[in-house]
C-alpha cells in the first residue's frame, strides 16, 4: 500500500472545510462573535450582483433587553446614510434645468446670500466670503458649513452658542440654546453663521447636505418628504422609507445604541424615539429611517447607472458625475477618499486598506450603517445595524465596513 498519497490526500482533506469557507460564513462568524461580545446588538447585511444575493447574515437582536430577534424587514436611523438620497434629488433637479450646479446658494435661499468666514483667529474674527457657496459646493461638502460636534473652533463654538443644530441623539450635549425646530429655522441661523473657511477650499463634514434640502424645498415647491416620496420612494417601491416612523411601522424600528465603557447602553427606544415625532425637522442630511430592502432598492439604481426594474430615474451620465472623484475628504487613515457628487469614491488606495473597493461609491451613518454600490461590476453591499461608536468604540466602525469591505470582495465577480 502507497501510504505517502493517502497522507497526502488526508491532509489535503483536514484542511479543506477551513479554506473553503463560504464569505458569508466568515462574515457571519466575524458578526456573530462581535454579537456575543456585546460589540455590536445586531446585523443585517446583503451582498449582490446582478441582483442576486452571495451574502446575507442576519445576527443580534432588535432590542437586547427583550431578546427580540432582527428581522428582515426591521427599519433602522439611517442617520447620514440619508445624504446620498438627498444627493440624488438635486440631480434630478439639475436634469430638468430647475437649478444649475454653479448656481450660487443664495438665489434659493436669500438667508444664506452674505455669509461671512472665521479667519483663524482665536477671537473669531471673521472676513467677507471672496465667492459665493454654490450648489456644487454643498453636494461636495467644500461649502465651509459644519456640524457643532465637529470641533471646538470658534465656529462650533458659535454653533452650539446659537443652536445651530437639530435635536438628535448625535447631536453636542453642549448646547446652550435649544436646536433648531424646522428646516426653515436652522437654514436662517445657518445664514448667520460664520463658515469654517472660505467656499471650496476643502472638504468640512456638516449641514451641507440639510441645506440641499432645503433647496429642494424652495425649488421644487414641495415639502422635503413629498418631493423624496413622489420622485425617489415611490419609484423605487420604498416603502418603509421616511422621515418619521408611522404608528404601524413603530413595532419594526429597532432601539438605538451606543457604546459605553460600560456596554451597550439604549439611547433611542421605540416607543418614544424622536422618529415617533411627526413635527420633527426633516433633515435631508441625516434624519430618515428605512429598511434593508428600501436601501437595496436605491443602491441597485446606482449600481444600474439611474435604472431600477426598468424604470429610469437618473441619466446615466448623472450617475457617471456622481461617482466622479473631484477632492479627497481627508480625515485620517480611515476616513481619507476622493469624494463625488454625495458619494465617497474608492480607489487603489482604500481597497489596499481594506477600505472601499475601487470604483465603488458610499456613504455610511452615524449608527454604522454602510453600503457601497459599484456601476461597473454592478454590485451593491449593504449593512445595517444601530449603534453610535463615539471615542474609544470608533474602531468597531472600522472593524465593520472592513468586514463588509472583505466578504463582498471575496464573493464577487470583477
Amino acid at each position: 500500500m502507497k501510504l505517502r498519497p493517502l497522507l497526502a490526500l488526508s491532509a489535503m482533506l483536514a484542511v479543506t472545510p477551513a479554506l473553503a469557507a463560504s464569505p458569508a460564513d466568515v462574515l457571519k462568524g466575524e458578526l456573530d462573535a462581535m454579537v456575543a461580545a456585546g460589540e455590536l446588538p445586531q446585523a443585517l447585511v446583503l451582498i449582490e450582483q446582478h441582483g442576486k444575493p452571495l451574502v446575507e447574515v442576519a445576527t443580534g437582536y432588535a432590542d437586547i433587553e427583550s431578546r427580540k430577534p432582527i428581522a428582515r424587514d426591521a427599519i433602522f436611523r439611517l442617520y447620514s446614510m440619508s445624504k446620498p438620497i438627498t444627493s440624488v434629488g438635486v440631480l434630478m433637479l439639475a436634469e430638468q434645468g430647475k437649478l444649475a450646479l454653479t448656481d450660487p446658494l443664495g438665489r434659493y435661499l436669500p438667508e444664506m446670500a452674505d455669509l461671512r468666514v472665521w479667519d483663524g483667529s482665536a477671537a473669531a474674527n471673521t472676513d467677507p466670503a471672496t465667492r459665493p457657496v454654490t450648489i456644487e459646493d454643498l453636494l461636495l461638502h467644500r461649502s465651509g458649513l459644519t456640524y457643532e460636534f465637529m470641533g471646538d473652533t470658534p465656529v462650533q463654538r458659535w454653533y452650539r452658542e446659537n443652536g445651530v443644530a437639530r435635536a438628535t441623539a448625535v447631536a453636542s450635549s453642549g448646547m446652550q440654546v435649544p436646536p433648531a425646530a424646522t428646516l426653515d429655522e436652522l437654514v436662517a441661523r445657518l445664514g448667520k453663521a460664520p463658515l469654517l473657511h472660505q467656499p471650496g477650499a476643502r472638504f468640512s463634514y456638516g449641514f451641507s447636505t440639510t441645506v440641499l434640502g432645503a433647496v429642494i424645498e424652495r425649488v421644487s415647491g414641495e415639502s422635503l418628504d413629498a418631493f423624496l416620496k413622489s420622485r425617489i420612494f415611490s419609484p423605487l417601491e420604498m416603502k418603509d422609507t421616511a422621515f418619521v416612523v408611522s404608528d404601524a411601522q413603530a413595532p419594526r424600528l429597532v432601539t438605538g445604541y451606543a457604546a459605553t465603557a460600560a456596554g451597550l447602553r439604549a439611547v433611542d427606544r421605540p416607543e418614544a424615539s424622536e422618529y415617533r415625532d411627526p413635527t420633527r425637522l426633516r433633515d435631508g442630511g441625516g434624519a430618515l429611517a428605512g429598511t434593508l430592502e428600501d436601501y437595496r432598492h436605491f443602491a441597485e439604481m446606482l449600481a444600474g447607472r439611474g435604472v431600477w426594474h426598468g424604470r429610469r430615474l437618473l441619466r446615466a451620465e448623472t450617475v457617471e458625475a456622481l461617482f466622479t472623484p473631484r477632492l479627497r475628504t481627508g480625515g485620517g487613515e480611515h476616513l481619507d477618499a476622493p469624494f463625488g457628487y454625495g458619494l465617497a469614491i474608492g480607489d487603489a488606495g482604500t481597497e489596499a486598506r481594506g477600505g472601499l473597493p475601487v470604483g465603488a461609491g458610499s456613504w455610511s451613518g452615524s449608527a454604522n450603517t454602510y453600503f457601497f454600490a459599484d456601476p461597473a461590476h454592478d454590485v451593491v453591499a449593504i449593512l445595517m445595524t444601530n449603534e453610535l461608536t463615539p471615542g474609544p468604540s470608533e474602531a468597531r466602525t472600522w472593524k465593520l465596513r472592513e468586514a463588509l469591505n472583505r466578504a463582498a470582495l471575496a464573493a464577487m465577480r470583477r
